[in-house]
């Protein structure tokens, strides 16, 4: 588990910011003065989108997904080569 914390400044009051990488998922715990959110990368699209808790405002949330980026970078989505499909067996 790794946990970034960093304070950026919105409207001129400063907002602390602690984000923690869940092990082995694709999940963030986002804690904001005492409210916890998860945000979760999808399968399909590769982008954090909400999964829990408050949501965040369009400011802190663009700071929240630079900071993921920049931090950890290695965390992508399963790509998925092509998918089973149950009619290409035959049934005996």
């Amino acid at each position: 588990m790794r946990v970034i914390t960093t304070t950026v400044q919105i409207d001129g009051a400063p907002i602390i910011i602690k984000v923690k990488k869940i092990d082995k998922q694709r999940r963030f715990e986002i804690k904001i003065a005492k409210n916890l959110s998860e945000y979760v990368i999808s399968d399909q699209t590769n982008e954090l989108e909400f999964y829990e808790g408050m949501k965040l405002t369009p400011e802190l949330f663009s700071h929240v997904k630079s900071v993921i980026n920049q931090y950890f970078p290695r965390v992508r989505a399963i790509e998925k080569i092509g998918y089973d499909d149950y009619h290409d067996y035959n049934d005996y």
